[in-house]
Parts: C-alpha cells; structure tokens; sequence
C-alpha cells in the first residue's frame, strides 16, 4: 500500500479507535507508545494518548513477532508468511525484508547492540541477519520443531532457543553450541535472561516457570505458575520483574531475586492474552490478546491504566517503544 494510503487509512482508523477506562489525565500520561501485531495481519502503532499512529497490512498472514530496535527508530515484525520486515517509525515505510523460504517465524530476538537479529521458524532453524542491510549472516539447525522463543544474553555472547520439542538449546554467537537443557514436559513458550546473565528463565506449555543456572545450566529452581499452557513470558530490562500470561486467563507478576522468584500479584482476564511487553522502566505492562484489546497495566498491582480496542482480530504480538 502507497504510504500516503496508508497514513489516510490510519486518520480514518482512528475515527473508531475506541478508548476506555482512561479514567484521568494523569493514568492517560503514564500509558507508552505501543506497536502491536496481529492476526489480521497488520501492524498498528499507538500513541501514548491511545490513539493509533498508523496502520498497514504488513505480512501475507497473522503477525506472531514484533518488537522495536534499541532505538526505538524501527519496528521489525515476522509473520506466518515467512518474511521478517524492518519498518520505519516515523511514517511505518518499509526499510528492509527478509524471506526465510521454509514458513511461518514466530520469534525474533535483536542483540543490544543492533548488529545482529535472530529470527526462529517453523522448520527449526535459526537464522542470523544484518538489520541493517537484511543480509543473511548464518543458519543454525536448533531443533526439530517450530521455533517459539529467542534471547540474548545481556552480554550478546549467548542466544537461548525454545521450540515445540521441549529443549532448550544454547548457542555462541558464532553459531556453535554451548548447552542442551531437556526440562520441561511440553513445548518451550518464552525465555528470559537475568539482567547479569547468571540465570536462563524458562516458560512452557506444561505450566512451569524453570531457572537455570548458566554456569552449568543445571536446574536452580522451579515454580508451577499455572495448571494451563504460558502463551507469553516477559521480563523488565533491570530484571526485576517477570510477567507471565496463561491459557487459563491469568496474568501473573513475580519478583526476580538471586534465590528465585515470588509471586506479586495475578489478575483474570475473561480471554487469553496470548502477548505481553514491559515498558523500559519496568512500571507498565501491557498486554493483548483473544479479546482483540490492549490493556495497560500498573506493573506494581495490576491495576489498569488504559484500555483500547484497536484491532480487527486478536492480538498476537505487542513491543513497547523503549524510548
């Protein structure tokens, strides 16, 4: 779609945006700009205010991935059509696309230093790309199912996959393969290093929430954070605290500490979030999901800050600007 298009489709969009619970000026202010996907196969990107910013039908499919560089200058989606897209912030033009040829990606994972990208697909692989000039650095064989999560360690020596064969697997930056984790009894649904690299943090289908120590990988504990399938785990930057979202509606709030976790808070939604971003200072969580709503959420209890109805299916993938 032509860019002006695309800019008159967003003022009319957002006509019929649909803004509630903004309950007073000063909980609107807290609310960050947020980009979303979806399975609609848009991309939509909204403002503080909760009005949205712009939107285009970005993937051949539902969208499963997206998240901002750490400039909060670009957008890059993946979808069920098997390309990973680098989209301009500013007025959401296309920058670079990069055709994996073997099916849907469902995650993606930017190193700190925006050097490297790595996206996970149904065939098992890894593939490392440029964002910058969308050439294809390496392919790394990682599993034997779907891929459904990727993270870099703090440092960006180490890259952590999960997939729908129940391992984990450790990789170097060059590729090579630093550890094999067999834990879990379903597949693998998000991961999450501590802010000083010391622990891997694993979510899965089975309803476990695992940490494993990265000196030896070996099990450090273990909590049962739900009796349903973890659609979507998340952690703030300072690594303080991890989000958790389940099959069964809830979303949980747990505190990070060197002995573990504990459980803060937990909220029931009628519907399945099935995604969820932490702003960059760790005080909003937003999440999204079957309902086809954005919700914004006080990290520190849950409370809602904002709500907006701003998509024509659900929501599958959601990224909080880090600025």
């Amino acid at each position: 779609m032509p860019l002006l298009k695309r800019l008159q489709h967003a003022r009319n969009a957002a006509l019929a945006l649909v803004v509630t619970l903004a309950l007073c000026h000063p909980c609107r202010a807290q609310a960050p700009p947020v980009v979303m996907g979806g399975a609609d196969k848009r991309v939509t990107m909204i403002g503080a205010d909760g009005v949205e910013t712009f939107s285009f039908v970005a993937h051949e499919g539902a969208v499963h991935s997206i998240l901002f560089s750490r400039d909060g200058r670009r957008i890059i989606s993946a979808g069920a059509d098997g390309v990973v897209k680098v989209w301009n912030v500013d007025d959401g033009s296309l920058e670079q696309a990069m055709d994996t040829q073997d099916g849907p990606v469902y995650a993606l994972a930017l190193r700190d230093d925006q050097t490297v990208l790595a996206s996970g697909s149904s065939d098992g692989r890894i593939r490392l790309w440029s964002p910058n000039t969308g050439k294809l650095q390496k392919t790394i064989n990682a599993h034997s199912r779907p891929i459904r999560a990727l993270a870099w360690s703090p440092d960006g020596t180490l890259l952590a996959s999960g997939a729908d064969d129940r391992v984990i697997q450790v990789w170097r930056a060059d590729g090579t393969q630093a550890a094999s984790i067999v834990g879990h009894d379903e597949a693998i649904t998000g991961l999450v290093w501590s802010s000083d690299g010391r622990s891997l943090i694993s979510g899965a289908a089975d309803g476990y929430v695992k940490l494993w120590s990265t000196g030896d990988f070996a099990l450090a504990s273990r909590y049962k954070a739900s009796d349903k399938s973890l659609s979507a785990m998340v952690g703030t930057v300072d690594g303080h605290l991890l989000a958790t979202a389940a099959s069964d509606g809830r979303i949980r709030v747990y505190t990070v500490t060197g002995k573990g976790l504990s459980q803060v808070i937990t909220r029931l939604l009628e519907r399945e979030a099935l995604c969820l971003a932490w702003s960059s200072d760790g005080k909003v969580l937003v999440s999204g999901g079957a309902d086809r709503a954005l919700r914004y959420w006080k990290g520190s209890d849950l409370s809602v800050i904002m709500k907006v109805s701003a998509s024509e299916g659900s929501i599958t993938a959601v990224a909080v600007d880090p600025r």
